[in-house]
């Protein structure tokens, strides 16, 4: 599906290159990180303590509810070109049901215009509406070992919270890991944001950018979840997913592609 990281057809080239890239990445990436003082770096445990603290089960355990679930989907994708002009898209709503056992879905209604040119974002040509289940965007924003949290590269991060913000009934704080600038070259991830609620100590919703790099092309990439509770109130369901990845290269320029999923009426039946 869509809503899913990208896996990119990687150049291969002679292992004495890769070498003589490896050093020369590796001298010209080393930094100095400036020690904080005692207040940043207080201040910097207390967010990150924040982070660590937040219960993470009721995230995970919503998007994995989707395979056990009849539920509306409404999907929209869209491909941009290198000056930022919309040359396709689709978008439809689909009906997820269980019927006679079996997971069928039921396009509700289906739009669409332009010609999508996948290039490298052939992964994009798998989203379609006989494919039941999206790929599920909890691993790409909820890594085991976050490398900002990792003490070697902890430093190399700007811990700040922003204001809160209130999603759906839920008071959340809002704490950003973002990447030092020189500091934290070499480290895909450049930004991360936690929405924790005040209440309960749920996280409920993620957002990250990565930047990955391979030697003919770069790849830009952000993607957010969030869930809501279930009027039941027994847990959380997924409300929003969003994936957005560039592609610069320097044979083709830059191409964009982003989709955005919202779901609604997620009814577990298992």
């Amino acid at each position: 599906m869509i809503s899913g990281g990208i896996q990119w057809k990687r150049v291969l080239v002679s292992g004495s290159f890769l070498l003589a890239v490896g050093v020369f990445v590796s001298a010209c990436g080393k930094r100095t990180v400036a020690p904080l003082g005692p207040d940043e770096r207080a201040e910097r445990d207390a967010l990150v303590e924040d982070i660590r603290r937040a219960d993470t089960q009721e995230l995970v355990k919503a998007f994995d509810l989707l395979s056990r679930s009849e539920y509306t989907r409404y999907i929209r994708t869209e491909q941009y070109d290198e000056e930022d002009f919309l040359i396709a898209y689709t978008e439809h709503i689909a009906e997820v049901r269980i019927v006679d056992g079996e997971r069928r879905v039921f396009v509700e209604q289906a739009d669409s215009a332009g010609a999508f040119d996948y290039g490298f974002f052939r992964r994009f040509q798998s989203e379609n509406v006989a494919t039941t289940d999206p790929v599920n965007l909890v691993p790409f924003v909820l890594p085991e070992e976050p490398v900002y949290l990792d003490a070697r590269n902890m430093d190399r991060y700007a811990f700040r919270e922003l204001p809160d913000t209130l999603l759906w009934d839920r008071q959340a704080q809002v704490v950003e890991a973002r990447a030092r600038p020189d500091l934290a070259d070499g480290l895909n991830v450049r930004r991360a944001r936690h929405f924790v609620d005040r209440g309960t100590q749920t996280l409920v919703a993620m957002y990250i950018e990565r930047v990955d790099l391979a030697l003919l092309f770069r790849e830009e990439s952000s993607f957010y979840v969030d869930i809501t509770l279930r009027p039941d109130g027994q847990g959380a369901v997924p409300n929003n997913t969003r994936f957005e990845s560039r592609i610069r290269t320097p044979f083709r320029g830059a191409y964009r592609v982003r989709t955005v999923s919202t779901y609604t009426d997620v009814r577990p039946v298992q």
